[in-house]
């Protein structure tokens, strides 16, 4: 007995307007009796989803009119390409307490600020600025800051 699989399709959305596009994706899936199978969205906000469905005019009448969808990428998804979106690679930075980095991110892009605090099994750091008057502790990714200088 072989199994099928249904072609999983990509579809652009506005970032961080995930979770509210799958719930009117799913309404008029089953509404409509559209053939859509499932909706995957990655674990870290990338502006996609991914939809399995019967073929693509049935992905193309479930997300026709949707706020906040852009549009279905051409082609049909690598299964392999879905995988490795939600089961990402954890950088291996050797980032330690009292280290200075650099922010490569957000609004404070290019400041620098020494380490308070790593949480490695999170990928979380606590960083203080240096720049600042007073001490103003920031929670941030360990991808959204670059070492700079270790501490002795």
């Amino acid at each position: 007995m072989t199994q099928e699989r249904c072609p999983v399709y990509t579809i652009s959305v506005v970032s961080r307007q995930e979770y509210n596009v799958v719930i009117v994706l799913k309404m008029r899936a089953e509404s409509g009796k559209i053939p859509i199978y499932s909706i995957i969205v990655p674990p870290e906000s990338f502006g996609i989803l991914f939809m399995e469905g019967e073929s693509l005019p049935a992905v193309n009448r479930a997300v026709y009119g949707v706020k906040h969808v852009k549009g279905v990428m051409r082609g049909i998804t690598n299964v392999d390409e879905v995988m490795k979106v939600l089961k990402p690679v954890k950088p291996t930075v050797d980032i330690d307490v009292n280290d200075e980095v650099e922010i490569v991110a957000d609004v404070l892009k290019g400041s620098r600020a020494r380490v308070t605090f790593v949480d490695k099994e999170k990928g979380v750091v606590r960083v203080e600025l240096l720049d600042s008057a007073f001490p103003m502790p920031l929670d941030l990714k360990i991808t959204e800051v670059k070492l700079i200088r270790k501490s002795q």
